[in-house]
């Protein structure tokens, strides 16, 4: 399976050598660069939108401390990166969670699914 999308980076590429004038080999190197760091920076950017959310929208009420968890699960050549709004009472004892998707690592994709209650990349929460 590809971890990224040759196509998309070798486009970048081009556009990079066409308007900066760089040569092929440095724009190639720029656009995998860019690669890499985009799929870091997804999970990163998802996880500051669900902290933001935890205490700001009214519908997620559970406990009085919510924090921001991810899990990975591999399986078969599939990488996910699941996140969750986890709640605990004031005195630590765990209180409920709300789904928020997964992250596809290898195609580096949010997916929100129908038994999700928040959607990270919208900023919504759709409710059971």
């Amino acid at each position: 399976m590809k971890k990224y999308n040759l196509s998309n980076i070798m486009k970048r590429a081009w556009e990079l050598v066409k308007k900066l004038g760089m040569t092929i080999s440095s724009g190639l190197k720029k656009a995998w660069q860019e690669a890499k760091e985009m799929k870091e920076n997804l999970v990163e950017e998802l996880k500051a939108n669900l902290e933001e959310m935890a205490y700001n929208d009214y519908h997620i009420n559970l406990g009085t401390d919510r924090q921001v968890q991810t899990k990975v699960w591999e399986k078969n050549g599939q990488k996910r990166e699941y996140l969750t709004i986890t709640c605990f009472t004031g005195n630590g004892r765990f209180k409920g969670a709300y789904k928020c998707g997964y992250v596809d690592l290898v195609t580096n994709e949010y997916v929100c699914g129908k038994w999700d209650e928040v959607n990270a990349m919208t900023k919504e929460y759709i409710g059971r």
